[in-house]
């Protein structure tokens, strides 16, 4: 029977991750996967692999937990299967907004983008944030569920560098699309760096969430990542690259 739920759990699992060199959509299960790999949170505890499948692995989670016996073994094929494949975790993620664009600055050749869209000192992305049940109903109760990407320097950007009769095209799809409020769309790709530890504390006897130092809300983590690329498209879909960005 272990080799049978090895066999099928493995199965599941080789599937589920991205390939760690991509810059993915994040999810609440590769986030977690990331902390795993960063070594932040440990799961030679019971109660933090069972919420890794709860989150991972829902279709695993239900199908076996409710037996004692059987879920004991899943959880020794859980982490056996984290050993052979940690090194393809995800470290990279994108962070996906839309921008404004106001007026062309014919002096400095630059498409600006509106005061209230302008990024002007960001260093904080919020990556993910999920509130309600995990798996089947199931509430986490250990791990994080509120991911927060902070850069390791703050990032100023207001507009757009273009040629002058770059600018004039652009402004001219826009028109085709008709995009008449100048809205484009921008893709952050983010590459984690650090995560601190996350521990587990105590409060008047009672077990916590798993938390990082300091931290003023135990549900929220921190992931130090490093900008590689800001990719700025026309359209919602991201078809159409207008100008990237590399510092």
């Amino acid at each position: 029977m272990i080799k049978r739920i090895g066999l099928i759990f493995l199965t599941l699992f080789l599937a589920a991750p991205a390939h760690a060199e991509d810059y993915i959509v994040p999810t609440w299960a590769d986030l977690v996967r990331t902390l795993v790999r960063f070594d932040a949170l440990s799961l030679s505890d019971d109660k933090l692999v069972d919420e890794y499948a709860m989150i991972a692995e829902c279709d695993l989670y239900k199908t076996f937990y409710r037996d004692d016996f059987k879920w004991n073994k899943v959880r020794g094929a859980i982490r056996d299967s984290i050993r052979m494949h940690i090194a393809t975790f995800p470290v990279s993620y994108r962070y996906e907004t839309r921008i404004q664009l106001d007026h062309y600055d014919f002096h400095d050749k630059i498409y600006r983008f509106t005061p209230e869209t302008t990024i002007h000192n960001v260093n904080t992305f919020v990556l993910y944030r999920v509130e309600g049940p995990a798996c089947d109903n199931a509430y986490v109760k250990y791990i994080p569920s509120h991911f927060r990407g902070v850069l390791d320097s703050p990032l100023y950007f207001e507009g757009l560098p273009l040629a002058q009769k770059d600018a004039e095209a652009l402004l001219q799809q826009m028109k085709d699309d008709k995009n008449e409020n100048r809205v484009v769309s921008a893709w952050f790709n983010l590459r984690v760096i650090y995560v601190e530890p996350l521990r587990q504390g105590q409060l008047s006897g009672e077990e916590r969430r798993y938390s990082q130092s300091n931290s003023l809300d135990p549900t929220m983590v921190r992931l130090d990542v490093h900008l590689d690329s800001i990719d700025f498209y026309e359209d919602e879909a991201m078809t159409k690259l207008i100008y990237h960005y590399q510092p």
